[in-house]
C-alpha cells in the first residue's frame, strides 16, 4: 500500500525531518517557547495538522530560499520568513513547473513508493507575509537559538541554519553534494562558502533540503567532506585546473564537475 502520510524522523531531540514523498525535505525545530519550521515543501502536506500531532507550541516558519520546491506550502501560513533577495521568486511560484517537478521525481521513484500525484500541488488562496531574515540573526526557540547565515549561490537568498544546541547545520540547498549554482558567478559561489567554513566547528552534522530523494527511504546527513569537497571544486574551475562536463539545461549549456563526495553545476560564461 502506497504511503499518503509524509516521513518523519527525530534526529536529534526536539528535531524533526519531514521528508515530502522523497520531492524535499523539511525540519521542525522545538524549543521551549515555540517551534520552527524549515521550508514548506511542495505543498502536498496539510502542514498545520501534521505538526500539531507533534508540538503545539506558536510556530514560526523560515525559508533557505525561495525555489519551488521549497515554498509551495507557504499559502498555509499566514506569514513567512526568509532573505529579501528570495521575495520575488517565492512570490511567484509556477504552480505548473511545481506539477511537472512532482511528476518528474515521482517517475524517478516517488510514485512507486508514495500515493501521491501532481493534482495535490494547490494554488494559494492568498499568499503569506514575508518577513526579512539576514545574516547574522538569531532565532530565539526558548532554550535554542538558532542563527541565520546567508550564503548565495543557489540563489541570491539562500540560508542556512545553525543550532548549535544539537550542532547541527541545515544548509537547504546552499551545500550539499549536488550543489547547482547556475546564476551566480562561481567566484561568488566560492566566497559564500567559504564563509560558510569559517562555522564549521560549531556543527558536527549537516542536514540538507533533500534527503530521501525520490524513492529512496534513507534519511541521512551530508557526508563530512561536502563543504570541502565543493570549495576544491570551485578553487579548480577557477584555477583553469577542472576538467567540466557540459550538458543541457533549461535551454543553455552548463557544465558540471565532480570532485570527492559533491558535484558542481555552473555557467561556464559566468566564473
Amino acid at each position: 500500500m502506497a504511503i499518503k502520510i509524509p516521513p518523519v524522523s527525530e534526529i536529534a531531540k526536539d528535531t524533526y525531518v519531514i521528508n515530502e514523498f522523497g520531492l524535499t525535505a523539511m525540519y521542525l525545530l522545538v524549543g521551549s517557547d515555540r517551534a520552527l519550521l524549515l521550508d514548506t515543501g511542495c505543498g502536498l502536506t496539510e502542514l498545520p495538522d501534521l505538526i500539531a500531532n507533534i508540538t503545539d507550541k506558536p510556530l514560526m516558519v523560515a525559508l533557505t530560499h525561495g525555489h519551488l520546491d521549497h515554498v509551495g506550502g507557504i499559502g498555509q501560513f499566514d506569514r513567512i520568513h526568509l532573505h529579501p533577495a528570495d521575495y520575488e521568486m517565492a512570490a511567484n511560484c509556477d504552480f505548473e513547473r511545481l506539477r511537472g517537478y512532482v511528476d518528474s521525481l515521482g517517475k524517478m521513484g516517488s510514485y512507486d513508493a508514495f500515493g501521491i500525484s501532481p493534482d495535490m500541488v494547490r494554488e494559494p488562496e492568498k499568499l503569506p507575509e514575508m518577513k526579512p531574515l539576514h545574516d547574522g540573526d538569531r532565532i530565539d526557540l526558548g532554550g535554542r537559538q538558532i542563527q541565520v547565515i546567508h550564503i548565495p549561490g543557489h540563489t541570491p537568498g539562500g540560508l542556512c541554519f545553525l543550532d548549535e544546541s544539537v550542532r547541527i547545520l541545515f544548509s537547504g540547498d546552499a551545500c550539499n553534494t549536488n550543489l547547482l549554482a547556475q546564476n551566480t558567478p562561481v567566484s561568488e559561489t566560492q566566497r559564500a562558502l567559504l564563509y560558510l567554513q569559517t562555522f564549521a566547528g560549531r556543527y558536527d552534522r549537516m542536514w540538507n533540503g533533500h534527503v530521501g530523494y525520490a524513492g529512496n527511504f534513507l534519511t541521512c546527513c551530508q557526508p563530512d567532506s561536502t563543504l570541502s569537497d565543493l570549495l576544491t571544486i570551485c578553487e579548480r574551475i577557477l584555477s583553469g585546473t577542472a576538467e567540466p562536463k557540459e550538458f543541457p539545461f533549461l535551454g543553455r549549456t552548463l557544465c558540471a564537475y565532480e570532485y570527492g563526495v559533491a558535484r558542481m553545476s555552473y555557467d561556464p560564461e559566468n566564473l
